[in-house]
């Protein structure tokens, strides 16, 4: 079976945005659309919309003479990817931290916690780099002795993050996504984890699903998600997490890291760890309150 993909560069996100708007609603409808900032030096962004019929080239022409862009469609053959990936990918070790797919269970290490990824469509086998920031981070504050008992995964994708952290003596995790796959890849792989019950999975878009604040004030929130998402929860954050409690920010470039640094400091955040991969930079930030 063969997919169409829709491809195009665009100079705003405002224009991603409103061509993705507009495509969202063209015959033959498309399977999914998204954008993301290619060049941020440049203000480039690229958009992608994939369809199971070709989409009309009058509908395609209409769009590229509004906003000025070229758009390419491409054939894609169908293939299994997550059997690829899952066949391919190759186990990552951190600390003492092992996690795998199903095709190598054969070499577990039983002196380590090992984590079984199968990653589905929702983000997060451990390989990118923010991820894998998020663990560096994550281990280096255990082996400095902090304790996190209350654990808040936003943005739980595969719940790789809530995993490890589940696997934390003493410590409960709540996992939110707001993404219905992403939600039901955590569970599965809650279950096939042997994840203990108490640890908890929920559909959230932000912090506002009720179940959150049941939970209490987390001594420790992951958040390896967007920039924007990340600048704009610190208020919704700051009333969920303890005091002396540390939130863990990824998804974000160098330069858009020191701009998510200075809004939560003016939230009283403090940093504790950064971690820079590649082009990602990953922060650890402890919470004060106003009279500390």
């Amino acid at each position: 079976m063969t997919t169409y993909v829709l491809t195009g560069l665009v100079n705003s996100e405002d224009s991603a945005r409103k061509i993705c708007s507009l495509i969202e609603n063209i015959y033959p409808c498309p399977l999914g659309t998204g954008f993301f900032e290619l060049d941020e030096r440049n203000s480039t962004w690229e958009i992608e919309a994939y369809f199971q019929q070709k989409p009309k080239l009058g509908d395609i022409a209409l769009l590229e003479g509004i906003y000025s862009t070229e758009l390419r469609i491409s054939a894609v053959e169908k293939v299994d990817w997550v059997s690829e990936v899952q066949r391919n990918l190759t186990p990552i070790a951190i600390g003492n931290i092992y996690i795998h797919g199903v095709h190598h269970r054969d070499k577990l290490d039983l002196n380590k916690k090992n984590i079984e990824i199968q990653a589905a469509m929702a983000f997060g086998t451990g390989h990118h780099a923010t991820t894998r920031s998020c663990i560096d981070l994550y281990v280096h504050l255990l082996r400095k002795r902090w304790e996190f008992r209350n654990v808040l995964d936003i943005g739980s994708g595969t719940g790789i993050l809530s995993m490890v952290a589940a696997r934390t003596k003493k410590t409960v995790v709540t996992a939110i996504d707001n993404d219905l796959i992403a939600v039901e890849t955590t569970r599965t792989n809650f279950s096939k984890n042997k994840i203990s019950i108490g640890n908890l999975v929920l559909r959230s878009n932000e912090l506002r699903n009720p179940l959150i604040f049941s939970r209490g004030k987390f001594d420790l929130i992951f958040a390896n998600i967007l920039f924007l998402p990340l600048k704009n929860m610190v208020k919704s954050v700051s009333r969920n997490l303890r005091a002396g409690g540390v939130i863990i920010l990824s998804g974000m470039s160098h330069k858009q890291s020191i701009l998510v640094e200075k809004v939560y400091a003016n939230h009283n955040f403090r940093r504790v760890k950064i971690v820079k991969e590649g082009p990602w930079t990953s922060l650890a930030l402890r919470y004060f309150t106003k009279n500390k």
